[in-house]
Order: structure tokens, then sequence, then C-alpha cells
């Protein structure tokens, strides 16, 4: 009870009741008043969210070819802490969830019946451009968006050895003594919302999803009763997951997720129209580099279509709220790695990864729409998207297997998503850290405490879209915060250098003008 951050957790949870119970006992005025907010958002900080996802892909290549990519996060000679492919599992599995299955299958669709860059509807142009979108939005600057503040925790974690692992610590370096006050617990209540939206956005997701496959299978009813049984049950895999940290829990279900989806991508790919997926995933990683500059710039305020503000500036906002706590866990499961390292790999495995869930399953829902073997962009108004997915899973030999299978990965990715949040939102609760753990009963507190909330949604059958959408508006200072975390990142290696913290050799030749400059200084 000591490490516990007294103020934090009480705030914390009387402004998120403050913002949920409305929610939940007034829906539709709730969500009047929200979908006003969000709509203002999209309309007048579109172009700022462009600008924020550029400079955060510019700011990780910059670190990756730079001096600052050289800091080792650890001691001297430390190895990795976990083997490369339990750590871009564990990465992969946090930063996209639930979400990578659900998109995956059929974001393609609402881009093939309302196309981007002013092409039309049944053009062969429309369908190549469709898979193209879905590998950008969960591309290099989705990844980069998270990888930002990675670089500042994991130096403040394991150079600066620092036992804070609290969002506000990240921004002391342009912030300084300011984040010991009252500024810091604004910074972390917004932090601890951004995990709570990002729950419930995964959420959002995942429930409907293993419910329609759960009625599928046994010919059953989607009552709130057996959506709330499905909740507890994920519940329960990632509460004891959290308990357990990382070692134990959160490594496992990551590395039985990757395997899983593997397994799935693979079935998927070899009865489905292999040449097909090949070539159209092949053709869409051609169209994403072409266009890529156009795509991270246009507002289409000509067209006046809105398609890049519910969708890239949508996008944009939304990897924002997830990515303080993101940046925490890639950062606290990066130890004995160099900040290049770090960075380079949760862009290349986390786009690599997107890049073929997206490729793969969405292609083959493309193929069935394009072949008239199945009308996914009907049945996606008709039925809605979990039953579509469900759908399309049917048209596969053994079908009812890979409708399981999907269960399954639900569960594990949902899981993941939340013990992750859980393990992170507890540190933030605790005035410090002891090795880098978080408490275990206080994980254990949290990971039910964020179940909660959706619970209450599910009985009073509110629209859980209303507080996702709140999130959105809530991640507008998430964003602020991150570039002054990536800034304070830069100040803190140039502060250590010159006070003698940061001592490696290799990083402190790297640097040798500040040295200079201080010997000079001080002559």
């Amino acid at each position: 009870m000591k490490l516990i951050d007294k103020k934090v957790l009480i705030i914390s949870w009387i402004a998120l009741l403050a913002l949920s119970l409305p929610i939940i006992l007034f829906p539709e005025a709730s969500g009047a008043v929200v979908g006003t907010l969000n709509g203002w958002v999209l309309d007048y900080l579109g172009a700022p969210y462009m600008w924020f996802g550029i400079f955060c892909l510019i700011f990780c290549i910059y670190i990756i070819v730079s001096r600052y990519g050289k800091v080792h996060l650890g001691d001297k000679g430390e190895k990795p802490e976990f083997k490369t492919f339990s750590w871009a599992a564990m990465l992969f599995c946090c930063g996209v969830g639930a979400g990578v299955l659900y998109w995956g299958f059929i974001e393609w669709g609402y881009y093939f019946q309302a196309p981007p860059l002013g092409l039309e509807y049944g053009t062969w142009q429309a369908g190549e451009m469709a898979p193209a979108y879905g590998f950008f939005h969960w591309g290099p600057t989705a990844w980069a968006i998270y990888a930002v503040s990675a670089c500042t925790f994991g130096y403040i974690m394991f150079v600066r050895k620092s036992n804070v692992l609290k969002c506000s610590e990240g921004c002391r370096g342009l912030l300084g003594k300011k984040v010991d006050g009252p500024l810091g617990k604004v910074i972390d209540v917004f932090f601890i919302f951004g995990i709570v939206g990002a729950v419930a956005t995964s959420l959002g997701l995942a429930n409907p999803l293993v419910t329609a496959c759960i009625c599928t299978l046994f010919g059953i009813e989607a009552t709130p009763m057996l959506q709330i049984i499905i909740l507890l049950i994920i519940v329960a895999m990632f509460g004891l997951s959290a308990y357990s940290g990382l070692n134990k829990g959160i490594k496992f279900l990551s590395d039985s997720g990757v395997w899983l989806a593997l397994l799935l991508i693979a079935f998927v790919f070899v009865v489905g129209d292999t040449k097909f997926i090949y070539d159209t995933t092949t053709t869409a990683i051609g169209l994403m580099a072409q266009n890529f500059i156009r795509m991270s710039t246009w507002l289409d305020s000509i067209g006046l279509s809105g398609f890049p503000q519910s969708w890239t500036v949508f996008y944009w906002a939304w990897w924002a709220g997830y990515a303080p706590f993101l940046g925490m866990f890639i950062a606290r499961i990066s130890k004995g790695r160099t900040v290049k390292s770090m960075v380079a790999g949760s862009l290349l495995f986390g786009s690599a990864g997107c890049i073929l869930f997206f490729g793969v399953l969405g292609n083959y829902g493309l193929d069935l729409q394009l072949s008239g073997a199945f009308d996914v962009v009907n049945s996606l108004s008709e039925i809605g998207p979990a039953n579509t997915i469900v759908e399309i899973l049917l048209t596969l030999p053994f079908g009812k297997i890979a409708v399981i299978l999907v269960a399954l990965l639900c569960f594990v990715f949902a899981a993941n998503s939340y013990d992750s949040a859980s393990y992170i939102i507890a540190a933030n609760s605790q005035i410090r850290v002891e090795n880098g753990e978080s408490v275990p009963i206080l994980r254990l507190i949290w990971a039910f405490g964020l179940s909660l909330i959706p619970i209450g949604f599910i009985i009073l059958d509110a629209p859980l879209a209303t507080l996702q959408t709140a999130t959105l508006v809530l991640s507008i200072p998430i964003a602020f915060i991150i570039v002054i975390i990536g800034i304070s990142y830069l100040k803190m290696v140039k502060e250590d250098i010159l006070s003698g913290v940061l001592d490696q050799p290799l990083v402190v030749r790297n640097f040798s003008e500040l040295t200079k400059t201080e010997i000079s200084a001080k002559k």
C-alpha cells in the first residue's frame, strides 16, 4: 500500500466515473454531445493530426539513423531479456489486440464501397487501392506513434534506472520539476483515460466477434448475458496473466497468440486463391509506397468526401490514445536492446505483422467479392461486421474449425491487450516500481476494474461507440504529450552525457562536441 499513488488512483477513478456514468445512464444525450465534439475534432483538427503522424514517423527514422539510437537500454554487456520471437510477439499482440483480426477481414470492404483519392466505386483501381489503405493505416506511421514514447520510457527505466514509471516522468526532460506538481497529475490522469479508451475499443471489436462465433457454432441467440459471460472469461484469462507478470502470463499469451495467428493465416493462404492473395498483397504494398506521402497529407478539402477524416484522422487519434501505454510496455520488454533496435523492430515487426493479416485475410475476402462467391460489401450493411466475418470464415473448407480458431484468437488477443494495460496502469498508479514490476495485487485490481464499465454498457445496452468516440476527443492532449515525451528523450541524453550519468563509451564518443564544449566552458 505504501507504493500506491493514492492521488492519481482516486482522481482517475473519480474522473473515469464522471465520464462514464452519464454515458451509461443517458446514452442518447451523451452520444449527441460526444458526437458533436467528435465531428469538430475530425473537421478542424485533421491537419494537426496528420502533421502529428508525420512528426512521429520522422522522429523514429531520425532515431534509427542518428547517434541517439546507439543508446543501450541496460548495463554494459547486458543481453536482451526476451528472445526476438517472444519480444516481437509481445509488442505485436499488445499493439494491435483483436483489432487487427477484426479489421483485417473487412476494412477493405469500406474502402471498396467508398473509395479514397477520388477513385470510382466498382473500378479496378478502387479494388487495388482498398487493401493498400489498410496497410497504410496499420503500417509504419501507426507503429511510429507508439515508438516515440518507448524511447523515453526505455531510457528512464534502464539508463537513468528510475523507479518511477509514470507518463508524467516521460515529460521531465522538457518540463523539468513541473511534472512533480499538479501538471504531472493531470498528465497521468489523461494517460489512464487513454488506456481505458483503448480497452473499451478493443472490447467493442473482440466481444461481438467472439459472440458471433459462439452463436454460429452452437446455434444460439446473442444475448447480453452471453456477452457478459464471454467478457468474464476474457477477464479471468487476462487477470491471471496480469497477476503472473511479464515472463509467465503475458509472454505465454503473446507466443500462443502469434502461433495461432500464423496457423490461421497459413490455412487461409493455402486454401484460398493463393495467387490472387499473393499478387494483390504485392500490388497493395507497391501502391502504399507509391502514394505514402499523399496518403499522409490528403484531407480532401476540395472533394469533401470525408474519407480522410473518418479513417486516417480517426486512426491517428486512436493510436495516440494507445501510445503512452504501449510506449511504456514496449520499453519495458526491450531491456538489453539498443534504442535503435527497439524502434526499428517496432516499425518492422509491427508493420509486417499487420500487412500479413490484412494481406491474407483481407484479400481472401476481396477475392470472394470480385468473384461473386460472397457479397461482402452488401453483407456489411445487412448483418454487420462481426456476422460478416463469420460468413467469410464459413466459405472456407472446414469453416467451423476456422470460426473456432478466430474465436480463440480473439480471446487471446483481447486478454493480451487487457493484461498489458493493467500491468502498465498499475505502475502508473504507484509512487515507484521495484525491479521494473508493478505490484501484482494492483495489477489484478486494475485488470478486473477495467472490465466494470464495459459490463455496465452491456447490461444497460448503452452504445459502447460513445465511450470510444469520447476517447478520440480525449486523445487531443495525449498527442501533445507524446510530442513532449519525444523531445524530452533528446534533452535527457544530452543532459546525462554532460552530467556523466550516461557513460556508454560508444554514445559519448558520438557526442564528443558536448564534452569539448563543457571542458572549454570550465576553462
